[in-house]
């Protein structure tokens, strides 16, 4: 839909399940996670063009695979995976958008979900379970140097960069 709130255009139309979208850099694709086409578990990534043309599974992994979001540019995305394993427990990965390169970033002892990367390709923002409860916290790209960035007694999540790179927009129950 344009940003005033005309215009509403549906893109998709599967008997199953679409969610997540998230816009390329360029603007020129979407990301989503679906339950469609016999998905193993509870879902895979695909890519589709903004009009909703052209829709390609990208991912054809074990478990869910949720809550794409693009690397600034445009040639990879950062996931959360939950791969089937009996703690339940969603870790982040990165995939190539030609479905190569699967790379599993983190490694936390609770959920990492909704990741969210930096303008500048550097750091993902994600919320992780990994301390008890759900909270903020920031690494590189590459997986490394973890640090949490909340400290609250209550649940927060949902981060997301502010364009400039500057700040960091949360939910909180606080």
């Amino acid at each position: 839909m344009n940003n005033d709130g005309s215009g509403i255009t549906r893109l998709t139309d599967d008997t199953s399940w679409d969610s997540s979208p998230a816009i390329s850099p360029d603007g020129r694709l979407i990301a989503f996670n679906s339950g469609r086409g016999g998905s193993i578990g509870d879902g895979q990534i695909y890519i589709m063009n903004i009009d909703g043309t052209e829709v390609t599974r990208l991912t054809n992994l074990e478990g869910s695979n949720a809550y794409p979001s693009w690397d600034p540019d445009g040639t990879r995305i950062i996931f959360a995976r939950n791969r089937g394993d009996p703690t339940g427990q969603e870790q982040l990965y990165a995939i190539n958008i030609d479905g190569s390169g699967l790379t599993r970033l983190s490694d936390g002892m609770g959920d990492d979900v909704f990741p969210d990367v930096s303008p500048d390709g550097e750091k993902i923002v994600f919320t992780s379970e990994r301390e008890g409860k759900f909270g903020i916290f920031i690494m590189n790209s590459d997986g490394s140097s973890v640090v949490r960035l909340t400290e609250s007694l209550e649940r927060e999540g949902s981060p997301d960069w502010s364009p400039d790179g500057t700040r960091i927009a949360f939910t909180s129950e606080r």
